[in-house]
């Protein structure tokens, strides 16, 4: 079995302006490196995440620029560590306010606006004896489990199975079937053992495709694990308003998330 280690980008917005794989591929147990050089063309997926190592561009932090193919886990770090990558950075706007230019209302899952408004809140919160209005900073916080996100793969007589420590398997069997043009019945996803997921397991990841698709290069069986510090925290600010009229009974006149 082949292990799969990708390199992650180390700049937050840019773009590839030169990779060198010489010294990972001169590394002893190092098979093959994968970059938007030579990895397979896919066919682009909804979900933009999913489109790794199809070119130069890097949206953010951590984005996969390459993919080190190697007899032992060991070799793979090692290769990963060696593979040269440099960058044209970009400005990067990552910090989220509350008067933020570009802050919007999502939609909801209906269409319809994510903002709801029942009764008047602003008189209610103005006439209220009482009134509490504080903006708090949420800290990082993150639902990704102690159980990494790991797929192994392999190719035989123009089928593709996939072992995916996942949520969804029929979702993840959809998206490859799409991504590599493939009739959905000649994949076959297998989700025995999902560990911890919270949700972050409920559609396929990067690590899946990357399996597949040097799984197909190779030839060979290949694991592909999600290396620690793969996946970032998330943050915002949160404002809380609440009025009291007649604090004495307990009741809350307004509350306002």
């Amino acid at each position: 079995m082949r292990v799969r280690l990708p390199v992650p980008a180390t700049v937050a917005r840019g773009e590839i302006t030169a990779l060198d794989d010489t010294a990972a591929l001169a590394l002893p147990g190092v098979i093959d490196v994968l970059s938007h050089l030579n990895a397979p063309r896919l066919v682009e997926p909804e979900d933009a995440t999913l489109a790794v190592l199809q070119d130069t561009r890097v949206p953010h932090r951590g984005w996969y620029v390459a993919l080190v193919v190697a007899e032992t886990l060991e070799a793979a770090r090692e290769g990963a560590a060696a593979v040269d990558v440099t960058y044209a950075e970009e400005p990067h706007d990552v910090t989220l306010t509350a008067d933020h230019a570009d802050a919007y209302v999502p939609e909801d899952t209906d269409g319809t606006s994510g903002e709801h408004v029942r009764g008047d809140a602003e008189e209610a919160f103005s006439a209220a004896p009482a009134q509490v209005d504080v903006v708090y900073r949420v800290p990082p916080l993150h639902n990704h489990p102690m159980e990494p996100h790991a797929a192994t793969a392999y190719w035989e007589d123009g089928r593709l199975t996939v072992y995916d420590s996942s949520q969804g398997a029929t979702t993840v069997r959809y998206v490859l079937a799409g991504m590599f043009a493939l009739p959905k019945e000649r994949i076959t996803v297998v989700s025995e053992h999902v560990g911890g997921g919270f949700g972050s397991k409920g559609t396929p990841r990067p690590h899946v495709v990357l399996a597949a698709m040097a799984a197909r290069m190779t030839g060979r069986r290949s694991n592909s694990p999600c290396p620690g510090g793969s996946w970032r925290p998330w943050w915002g600010i949160a404002r809380r308003r609440s009025s009291g009229c007649g604090w004495a009974r307990g009741r809350t006149a307004r509350w306002s998330p």
